[in-house]
């Protein structure tokens, strides 16, 4: 093996860099040695112990280093990616101890061989060694030395056990791999499945655009609360913390005049005149919900008859004057107009409250809440069953609901989408179970589609996801047979791949989840701390207790 060495090094270098290797491989796991594990790497912390087996601080900085060193430490804590690399740290140690028992080795050659062309294992993941460790492309043990101390903090000695020990885990891979085995007709029946194809035209009738142009009287939502009243319970029961010990907060609803802040004179009279107008209505006996929906110019609340729901104080966006104003009233007043930055304000507070909120004092707004759900449900159901019998009749979705074609009407539709119904396109998809593209969970639209329905014909109304959809099988496509005798070698060792990754993915997280479960993995927290002293990291980024097993970094 030396002498291979020798011929294919380019310097006397290269041959004192391997018996360097070779010695630290003897000292470390020849006889009387700690074995394959990484628990010869001493100094500093532990960064976990796993089943018997210790990740060491050395361990886990270098693969965080190799891995992650680009990574600002922001969006290293946002991303999760100390809590990742550990968990890869910890299922190579239990693939390891695994291959252990099944009494697979790793020989110096392999080790020897794999850093001779400049390779390294981090984590389960092949990677080149820094370039500067390497000279025309082979290593080079002075530099390689300088790069492992300076950059990945290790010895050579430990940068070698930690190899060992990711070639161990890689032996349980690949044993893996080639135990998984894949049968031409599995391979065939997913091709076959992923081509063939649909493509729907269908039209979408969510119930939420129908919600926001209901504005029930108080006596249609308690007559309709009267016969629903255990709907109603359960809602509160269902969001109990919603009405626990709640901070101060009001329920409001505006009329807001769009307004610049250094509008000219004839301006500011132009926007008070329309206010006065709204305000005349409005003494008139018209009702707030009602006024708002005519004359607001704010176009998230304008549907909703001016509903700006309950705010906290402090939250409500509105400037702290008005604000102060706000709190100091009494359900039923009005606030204003006054003048912000944006524009004019009138505002009405439509209820108070603060502390535990008991069912009494919560069903009236969750009885408007369930009326509208309902009723906006019923409103799209009958409009998706009209369009249905125009279309079973002869007529077409593209010409009843003709998709947006100017850049103007498109940003229209991307303002008020929920109100807005246009002709759309799923594009060519193949079955995922019960997923439509582009329309969502539908077991009914997911089957008619690849095998009753014929190109031309219309199935709905159907409910997907609140919303009623009436679609037209537009185009249906077939496998390509012919492609699959050309590529018929390549895409079974593409499937092979596949189904041995998801093998090898749910085997180690099995384990971990077992050893987790029987207390026999203990993290280190700290070693889980980001720059700036935040602690470990959960899915938003926030500060959060690790659990092993949680994820994969690749």
């Amino acid at each position: 093996m030396l002498e291979a060495i020798r011929q294919n090094s380019r310097s006397a270098i290269i041959y004192i860099l391997f018996a360097v290797i070779i010695v630290a491989f003897v000292i470390s796991f020849g006889p009387g040695s700690t074995g394959g594990g990484t628990a010869g790497i001493t100094g500093g912390l532990f960064a976990a112990k796993v089943a018997g087996d210790e990740i060491s601080e050395k361990d886990f900085k270098f693969a965080y280093r190799a891995l992650a060193s680009n990574f600002p430490p922001a969006m290293a804590q946002q991303q999760r990616i100390k809590e990742l690399i550990m968990d890869r740290l910890i299922e190579r140690e239990l693939l390891a101890q695994e291959a252990e028992r099944s009494g697979l080795l790793t020989s110096e050659k392999e080790v020897n061989d794999m850093l001779t062309n400049g390779k390294m294992m981090v984590a389960g993941q092949m990677r080149r060694i820094d370039g500067y460790a390497l000279r025309d492309g082979v290593l080079d043990y002075d530099r390689f030395r300088l790069v492992t101390q300076n950059v990945y903090g290790l010895t050579v000695k430990n940068f070698v056990e930690i190899q060992q020990r990711e070639l161990l885990a890689d032996k349980l891979r690949e044993l893996t791999r080639i135990s998984t085995k894949v049968s031409p007709d599995e391979v065939k029946a997913d091709f076959q499945e992923k081509g063939r194809q649909a493509n729907l035209e269908y039209v979408r009738f969510s119930a939420r655009r129908f919600e926001d142009d209901l504005s029930p009287t108080d006596a249609e939502v308690e007559d309709w609360a009267r016969a629903h009243e255990a709907e109603i319970k359960k809602a509160y029961d269902d969001r109990k913390y919603a009405y626990e010990k709640q901070d101060p907060s009001v329920r409001l609803r505006h009329i807001f005049i769009e307004l610049p802040k250094d509008a000219p004179a004839d301006k500011l009279a132009e926007a008070q005149g329309r206010m006065d107008v709204a305000q005349k209505t409005l003494k008139s006996g018209t009702r707030f919900a009602d006024v708002a929906r005519g004359a607001s110019e704010d176009i998230v609340t304008r549907q909703k008859g001016g509903d700006m729901g309950w705010l906290k104080q402090g939250f409500s966006g509105l400037p702290e004057g008005l604000e102060k104003k706000i709190f100091a009233a009494k359900s039923g007043d009005l606030v204003g107009p006054e003048r912000t930055d944006r524009g004019l304000e009138l505002i009405k507070i439509e209820g108070a409250r603060k502390g535990d909120i008991a069912l009494s004092a919560a069903r009236g707004e969750l009885a408007e809440e369930l009326y509208r759900g309902a009723k906006a449900k019923e409103q799209a159901r009958a409009a998706a069953q009209e369009v249905a019998a125009k279309v079973k009749a002869g007529g077409k979705l593209a010409e009843l609901y003709p998709k947006s074609n100017s850049d103007a009407d498109e940003a229209k539709a991307r303002v008020g989408k929920a109100q807005k119904v246009e002709v759309e396109e799923t594009g060519l998809f193949s079955r995922r179970g019960d997923v439509v593209q582009g329309i969502g969970p539908s077991a009914e639209l997911a089957k008619a589609a690849f095998t009753t329905l014929k190109v031309g014909e219309t199935i709905g109304p159907l409910d997907a996801s609140g919303s009623f959809i009436v679609a037209t099988l537009k185009e249906k496509k077939e496998p390509d047979m012919a492609d699959w005798e050309k590529r018929r070698v390549e895409l079974i060792q593409e499937f092979q791949r596949t189904k041995w990754f998801e093998v090898i993915t749910a085997y180690g997280k099995q384990r971990c989840t077992e050893a987790h479960a029987a207390g026999k993995i203990t993290v280190n927290p700290e070693i889980l701390t980001y720059e700036g002293g935040a602690g470990p990291a959960n899915i938003l980024g926030m500060a959060g207790k690790y659990e092993p097993c949680s994820g994969r970094l690749f």
